[in-house]
Parts: C-alpha cells; sequence; structure tokens
C-alpha cells in the first residue's frame, strides 16, 4: 500500500508541473501577436496536454489493475506503454522528491507482473529462462555457479540448492548472472519465449524495461545481510513464477 502511495505521488508531481506547463505556454500562445511564438507555445500546450491525459490514464488504470485485476485489451496496452514511457521520468522525480525509488521500481515490476499473467501465457519447459543473481549464492562457497548451476554441492547454506531441484523437476533453463551484460548474453545465446527474473528492485526494473518482446515475470530477492550479498528469495513465488509460463 506504502508502494502505490509513493507511486500516485511521483505521479501527481509530474501532473502538477505538467499544468504548470500548459498553463504558462497557453497563456502566452493566446497572448503574443506573433504567429511564430503563438505557434510554438500552443505546439507545446498540446504536447503537456498529452502528458497530463497519459498520466491520469496511468492513475486509473493502475488502479483498476490492482483492485480488480481485470483490464480490457486495449486498457492493458495503453497502461503498458504509458508506464513505459514514462518509467524514466517516474524515476527522476522521485529522486528530486526524496521518494523511495525502490517503491516506484516494486509497483512498475508489479504492474509489469499483473499485466504478463493477464495474457494467460503458455510454453515449452525447454523455451522458459530463468535468470538468478549471482548474490544468491553463500559469498564463501568456493564452487562458483555462474557458467553452471549444477556446481551446486547440496550444503543447504543457500537457496540454490532448493533452485536446482526447481530446475531438475520441470526441466527448465536457470542461469546465474553476475550483471545485465551477461543475462543479455544468455538471452541471445538461449532464445527464451519468455524469462522469470529473481533480483533487487533496480535490476528488475530496468531489466524488465530493457527487453522487449519477451513475457518477463520478476520475483523480488530478500536481502537479510543488506544488498548483493547472500540474498535469499521465496522458492514458493519462485515456484509459482514458473508453473505460470509452462503449466
Amino acid at each position: 500500500m506504502n508502494e502505490q502511495k509513493s507511486f500516485i505521488k511521483v505521479l501527481m508531481y509530474i501532473i502538477l508541473v505538467a499544468f504548470l506547463i500548459l498553463f504558462v505556454a497557453l497563456w502566452i500562445g493566446f497572448s503574443e501577436n506573433i504567429t511564430l511564438i503563438k505557434f510554438i507555445m500552443l505546439f507545446f500546450g498540446a504536447i503537456f496536454t498529452f502528458i497530463i491525459i497519459s498520466i491520469l490514464s496511468i492513475i486509473i488504470l493502475s488502479k483498476k489493475l490492482f483492485k480488480k485485476n481485470n483490464l480490457s485489451s486495449l486498457e492493458s496496452k495503453i497502461l503498458y506503454y504509458s508506464i513505459s514511457l514514462y518509467y524514466p521520468l517516474l524515476i527522476f522525480t522521485a529522486n528530486i522528491t526524496k521518494i523511495d525509488k525502490n517503491k516506484i521500481r516494486l509497483i512498475y515490476t508489479n504492474i509489469n507482473n499483473l499485466l504478463i499473467k493477464s495474457k494467460k501465457i503458455k510454453i515449452k519447459k525447454e523455451e522458459l529462462l530463468v535468470l538468478l543473481p549471482h548474490c544468491l549464492q553463500d559469498s564463501k562457497c568456493q564452487f562458483k555457479i555462474t557458467n553452471n548451476i549444477n556446481n551446486c554441492r547440496n550444503c543447504g547454506k543457500c537457496d540454490i540448492e532448493k533452485i536446482v531441484n526447481l530446475k531438475n523437476k520441470y526441466g527448465i533453463n536457470i542461469v546465474v548472472a553476475t550483471g545485465g551484460t551477461l543475462a543479455r548474453k544468455w538471452i541471445v545465446d538461449m532464445k527464451p519465449k519468455a524469462i522469470v527474473a529473481v533480483a533487487c528492485e533496480r535490476d528488475l526494473s530496468s531489466g524488465i524495461s530493457d527487453i522487449k518482446g519477451l513475457p518477463v515475470l520478476g520475483v523480488l530477492n530478500d536481502r537479510p545481510n543488506g544488498p548483493c550479498i547472500n540474498t535469499r528469495v521465496s522458492i514458493d513465488r519462485l515456484e509459482e513464477a514458473i508453473k505460470y509460463f509452462i503449466e
């Protein structure tokens, strides 16, 4: 709930600024006698009118999505393209207004997940790719799993053993990436038709934003020891995301 309030607050800040610019543009446009300046100001007015309408559509449709989880195909497309367009502006606005950016990133990921689940996508198990961050592995483990998750020795000190069990249970592709570059390489090499990604708010939202044309379900990791070291993930939530695509 706090994330949704922060999300709406950021959107309202953007609308407020857009209204002010719109007012100034229209005031100059209708009071100026020089045709070129009038045209430019009215053009800016049209742009910021569009921004206000599209931001309002994000507010209305996201509230409907979280409340009823039932958008029409047209509404889903409007919300998807609108929030994708304004996502960098949302993060910028959150930064300058001192609102927690992770709350905005989490809402962005949650909206993406709900929109993906509304499409009822089903693929073959070998067409699914699960991307994991390397920080899920115990930092003191000497058997690195970046190149091959099967290097895990099943000691139970981290969640990798349970994830390997999911890999064997469903016969899916699970890989570990040390960053966005390696993650993109895995995607290019394996050519999946859908992705389940485990990461923090920042990496999930940036990955979802970067990957175009592929459905991505994001699963947020837990950080009991702080970011990027000995993180955890809910195996139940991970399995639920996997089963959504292949069952």
